[in-house]
């Protein structure tokens, strides 16, 4: 503001003293015409008097110039340079000089007297010189043109001034707002800053805008803030989940390469000449609880993958659960006597029912009773209890274990997490099954949580389920018909996988029934059309023809469109076995086939199976 004001009065008094130069070169100018004008007169009128030296002539030229009273003498020289005529006004000292030498033509002031030389010719020749002398106004002009001008420069400051300090108020004070705004947004990092708003409504819209531009700021930087949080979680997200697949890794190839040792240990045994039938037997239950081991693995690394995906299906049923969890307990009283345990349940007296899927609700129960046996040292107790709510199923598993320690708790049910992570843990497991059990429960609405005081001082997980008010149907046989063995079955297996076709070939055969062999798909549907089996096992994934396609054909055909089809692949999610049931499968099994699976499936579909039971193959 200073500033302007001070340079607004420099170019008014810079324009005021150019004026005044202009106007005094001016009439300085216009007063030396008009005294040339006057002395052109005259010498016109001299000249005669000056040719035939007439002086009387030449003096009453000169008294015309008394109409002129701003002319206050005049003199005319011969061309010789003496005084030849003169003229003085009224209350004039004449002050001419006789002679005049080398007379100078250019006007001269004096003070208030403007002097002129002019000279006489005629023809081109020289006859004389005039002189006059005017007194001029230029100076009381000058005076009173300067007033003027400071009186309309003062009054021309004093509106600027009122200009300048409105515009002070009204648009730089506030540009000045919005610029120390902006520097303090800079330097504090602070978006939550604002401009005060102003009465000047050009203004104040850019204040406005300002202020707007400062809220998306603010807005942008809260989500880009909010977005690098999230990345910076999801980073550690993806550190974490690296190292839980490096961990994961790790456990695999030790859980994969523990059952190794014992199974090559037992084909050597089988495999000597002169091995008793005990050891033999030995041998055999050592492959099949081995094999069982890694089947367990594969099943729980399969069935977490699919809860993870959202494509683990349940096959809901009005569930006793005391019967359930009667039978889980059952089949781990093995496990808890080889470990030295006391294993105790408590039933209600009432029948407990719950909407569920039997096989996971089992799946569950046989998780978290082997955690339990094995992380409870021998001679400890595990205890399971079963109690009603109004509305909920409880399902407690209590044991004196080893504990889980405070900072593991949060992470329990996390995948592949587990309490005992050290080269030297003698529990196997890959740390899938806890976080499959939340998955199992949560799919039928229920929670599971984990309860431990510490290390060395156990734990209790406790299972929640809705309760189901419905009587369960407990007479319901768990397989088809009792018994009923017509005749053998003729049954065709396709699979690429020499081992296993030959395998269940071999256990079919030893119960009575004609089996067939191929490895091919082209194979599978020659001998199909050619015999006509009752049942074909058909691998998904064979050469030549697939699974899939052979099925198609099969059904196609008159022949061969009344053969019972059984799909066996190692993929089983909801598509896959979509994908069978369109290609005509009455069936789908997944690998590794369970035989009792198996056994299950014949009975239930031919009246005609010789096995009485599921179990009589293995």
């Amino acid at each position: 503001m200073r500033a302007a004001m001070l340079t607004t009065l420099v170019v008014v008094l810079l324009g005021a003293a150019t004026w005044l130069l202009y106007e005094l070169v001016s009439n300085r100018k216009a007063w030396v015409a008009d005294l040339r004008t006057h002395a052109d007169l005259v010498a016109g009128a001299s000249t005669t008097a000056l040719e035939f030296d007439d002086q009387e002539a030449a003096r009453a030229s000169l008294f015309l110039l008394k109409a002129q009273p701003r002319i206050l003498s005049a003199a005319l020289y011969d061309v010789n340079g003496r005084l030849f005529a003169s003229y003085a006004a009224a209350n004039t000292l004449l002050n001419a000089r006789r002679t005049v030498d080398a007379p100078t033509f250019e006007p001269r002031f004096r003070g208030s007297i403007l002097e002129v030389a002019y000279p006489i010719e005629r023809a081109g020749k020289r006859l004389g010189t005039l002189y006059l002398s005017a007194r001029h106004d230029i100076w009381p002009r000058l005076l009173i043109f300067t007033v003027a001008l400071l009186g309309l420069g003062g009054v021309g400051l004093t509106i600027a001034f009122y200009l300048f300090g409105n515009l002070q108020r009204r648009i730089t004070a506030p540009l000045e707002n919005i610029t120390q705004v902006a520097r303090e947004v800079i330097s504090t990092r602070n978006w939550a800053l604002r401009a005060p708003a102003t009465d000047a409504r050009d203004v104040d819209l850019l204040v406005e805008a300002f202020n707007r531009l400062l809220l998306e700021c603010q807005t942008r930087t809260s989500e880009l803030e909010q977005e690098v949080a999230t990345r910076r979680n999801a980073e550690h997200e993806l550190r974490e989940a690296d190292r839980q697949k490096d961990v994961f890794l790790a456990t695999l190839a030790h859980e994969l390469r523990n059952p190794l040792a014992p199974m090559m240990s037992a084909v050597a045994l089988l495999q000597m000449s002169r091995t008793s039938p005990e050891t033999r037997d030995k041998a055999v239950n050592v492959l099949d609880r081995q094999i069982r081991n890694m089947v367990r693995l594969v099943n729980d690394l399969l069935d977490a993958s699919r809860a993870t995906t959202g494509k683990l299906t349940l096959d809901l049923e009005p569930l006793d659960m005391g019967d359930l969890v009667s039978t889980a307990v059952e089949d781990a009283k093995c496990l808890a006597q080889r470990q030295g345990l006391a294993l105790s349940l408590d039933l209600p007296r009432e029948t407990v029912c719950v909407n569920g899927d039997a096989v996971r609700l089992v799946q569950v129960l046989a998780n978290l009773l082997n955690n339990a046996c094995q992380y409870t040292p021998r001679g400890g107790r595990v205890e399971v209890a079963l109690s009603a709510e109004p509305s909920s199923v409880l399902i407690a598993i209590r044991d004196n274990g080893v504990g889980v320690a405070p900072d593991m708790q949060a992470r329990i049910f996390d995948m592949f997490e587990q309490a005992d992570n050290s080269p030297a843990r003698v529990n196997t497991g890959l740390g899938v099954g806890l976080t499959l059990c939340r998955q199992i429960i949560e799919l039928h609405h229920g929670e599971v949580t984990m309860t431990s005081e510490g290390e060395g001082r156990g734990s209790c997980f406790m299972v929640r389920l809705p309760r189901l008010e419905c009587a369960c149907n407990d007479d319901e046989p768990l397989y088809g018909p009792d018994a009923a063995h017509l005749r053998p079955l003729h049954i065709l297996i396709a699979d690429d996988n020499v081992d296993t076709a030959d395998n269940f070939a071999e256990l079919l055969r030893s119960s009575g029934h004609i089996v067939d062999v191929v490895h091919d798909g082209e194979a599978a549907l020659r001998l199909a059309q050619a015999t006509g089996p009752d049942i074909a096992l058909l691998d998904i994934g064979m050469p030549k023809l697939d699974g899939y396609e052979v099925a198609r054909q099969l059904r196609r055909s008159e022949l061969t469109s009344d053969i019972h089809l059984v799909a066996i692949s190692g993929w089983g999610f909801a598509a896959d076995k979509e994908a069978a049931r369109l290609a005509g499968f009455d069936h789908h099994l997944i690998k590794p086939v369970d035989p009792d699976e198996l056994v299950k499936l014949l009975v239930d579909g031919f009246e005609e199976f010789v096995a009485s039971r599921p179990g009589d193959l293995v």
